[in-house]
């Protein structure tokens, strides 16, 4: 039997017993499991703050539904009665948010003592308990707080996952993942970085370009803002990665002279864009991504030229 926080904000077994009350309050239980859970907050998960005069004997019917659901079951799980406090008895692994946390907390140890296949894997096993948003649905501020506080470390298990891909060197594991974040998360840069980085592992430097072009897109038209200074250092790689692989593919060509106007015109635009902000700062902009794609154009040709 499992507890579900993760996506389905139920226990399995109990799910539809007695509807949405159940729901909630079997919630409660679970991501507080081996704990007193005070009959007060359990209402106020509920209702609110317009719990009815027959609210604690309703709580307390849906407990004893709860109970005989679970009572039948393989593995002993119990609720018990402490004074004016529940108490759900579970071994945390039932419970797939303790278990997350658990796994997630273990594989941080083992990453920052250099085992980082071992944390990446961990982590990896751990993200793959989730089955959607933490307590989808529930509305109560003790839940929602809970639910926003798993969602979060979430996504930084998620970050920290595909950091160690690339830490190891597997960038091939990492970029299917990344394209699918980047593209629901336009707007979340540590993603883009990640994407750029792992494309940039793999030779893709036009790919690159084009997921660091997508964000500056996204962001200038929703926010109507730059990007940053890590993204615009990411830029900068993406930049140095085509200026060392064009001199290559010239010497097959037989050339000699790299693109040295462009260098100069990014050179502007990088002292430029280091400038206190000015009113032609969304032109400056829009020059800064034709050079880059300039830039690219340039390699691409020369590289069709030796084909």
């Amino acid at each position: 039997m499992r507890f579900r926080v993760l996506g389905l904000p139920y226990i399995e077994k109990a799910a539809g017993v007695a509807g949405r009350r159940t729901t909630v309050l079997a919630s409660m239980l679970a991501l507080n499991a081996n704990k007193h859970v005070s009959l007060d907050r359990l209402i106020d998960a509920v209702w609110e703050e317009r719990p009815p005069a027959t609210a604690r004997e309703q709580v307390q019917n849906c407990i004893s539904i709860l109970r005989r659901s679970l009572s039948d079951g393989p593995t002993a799980i119990t609720i018990q009665r402490i004074g004016a406090s529940y108490q759900l008895n579970v071994d945390a692994n039932e419970v797939d948010a303790h278990r997350f946390e658990r796994d997630y907390r273990t594989a941080t140890t083992q990453a920052a003592a250099g085992d980082l296949e071992a944390g990446a894997n961990l982590m990896r096993s751990a993200l793959a308990l989730w089955r959607g948003p933490a307590l989808d649905g529930m509305e109560s501020a003790e839940l929602r707080a809970h639910a926003c506080r798993l969602n979060d470390m979430r996504t930084t298990a998620t970050q920290r996952m595909l950091e160690l891909k690339l830490e190891l060197e597997c960038p091939n594991e990492a970029v299917p993942e990344l394209r699918s974040l980047t593209r629901l998360h336009p707007l979340h840069e540590p993603y883009m970085l990640l994407l750029t980085e792992a494309l940039l592992q793999r030779g893709q430097h036009r790919e690159a370009l084009s997921a660091y072009d997508a964000f500056a897109r996204h962001l200038a038209a929703e926010l109507g803002a730059n990007p940053g200074s890590q993204a615009r250092a990411r830029r900068a790689d993406i930049l140095a990665a085509f200026h060392h692989s064009a001199p290559s593919t010239e010497a097959r060509n037989g050339r000699v002279s790299g693109p040295r106007d462009l260098d100069a015109f990014a050179q502007a635009a990088e002292l430029l864009a280091a400038a206190e902000k000015r009113p032609e700062s969304d032109l400056l902009g829009h020059l800064e991504r034709a050079v880059l794609h300039i830039r690219a154009a340039s390699v691409l040709l020369a590289s069709a030229d030796g084909n």
